[in-house]
């Protein structure tokens, strides 16, 4: 079965059109705020996998699970299938509810099969007062 280069989640990726070089733009790692429920207006899930022997003409079904700090889940679905020794998936996400501080948890499940984690620390702040806002 295809075997995972790589699994992340940053804000945006960026892949130049000529070259399909892909840049990861700020992974998201751990998320202040001073306030709840919280909006993420995008990310992206970005996988890399890699063929193997017996991979030819085979579906694969990727399924990123996006568990919130409150176990709310949202679950996207792609398949594809490998055509180079190398396969990119990029799954984007828009508008991320977010209803309290903990861990939000993006899971990548190829073929029924857990491959990898990438965890994110939500962080309630007290804000911090602005030089405007001092008497």
């Amino acid at each position: 079965m295809a075997r995972l280069e790589f699994f992340v989640v940053p804000r945006s990726v960026a892949i130049d059109q000529t070259s399909n070089v892909a840049s990861v733009l700020e992974i998201l790692e751990a998320i202040p705020t001073p306030s709840f429920p919280l909006l993420i207006p995008q990310c992206v899930a970005m996988s890399l996998w890699r063929e193997e022997p017996g991979d030819e003409d085979r579906d694969f079904q990727l399924v990123l699970r996006i568990t919130t700090p409150s176990n709310t889940e949202h679950v996207m679905r792609t398949n594809f299938r490998m055509t180079n020794a190398l396969h990119r998936v990029t799954q984007r996400i828009q508008g991320l509810p977010i209803e309290s501080e903990g861990q939000l948890r993006f899971e990548a499940i190829l073929n029924d099969q857990h491959a990898a984690e990438h965890v994110v620390d939500i962080q309630r702040v007290d804000p911090v007062d602005s030089p405007a806002q001092q008497d």
